[in-house]
């Protein structure tokens, strides 16, 4: 499930060839659970590093990624509750 040495170029707006340690993506809840029980699981005890990534354009990467790279691809929005003033 997770590629490594993973090129982020595509994945960042300005199109730097940076490296991810470890990457995957995830279209659900389910499978970003799993992948984080995924890191747990390679990372045993030990701290571990993680970047969820959104569209990319809001990041700047100066150089290669230590850790995990997780590509959130969940389409849509989901309304969990409302009231007269919020949304969630």
């Amino acid at each position: 499930m997770f590629k490594e040495n993973f090129s982020l170029k595509r994945y960042n707006t300005f199109g730097i060839d940076a490296a991810a340690q470890y990457f995957s993506t995830f279209k659900t809840v389910e499978q970003l659970e799993q992948c984080l029980e995924m890191e747990t699981q390679k990372t045993k005890n030990r701290k571990r590093k993680t970047l969820i990534l959104g569209g990319g354009s809001n990041i700047l990467l100066s150089g290669n990624v230590e850790g995990f790279v997780l590509k959130n691809e969940i389409k849509g929005i989901e309304i969990v509750s409302e009231d007269d003033d919020d949304v969630y």
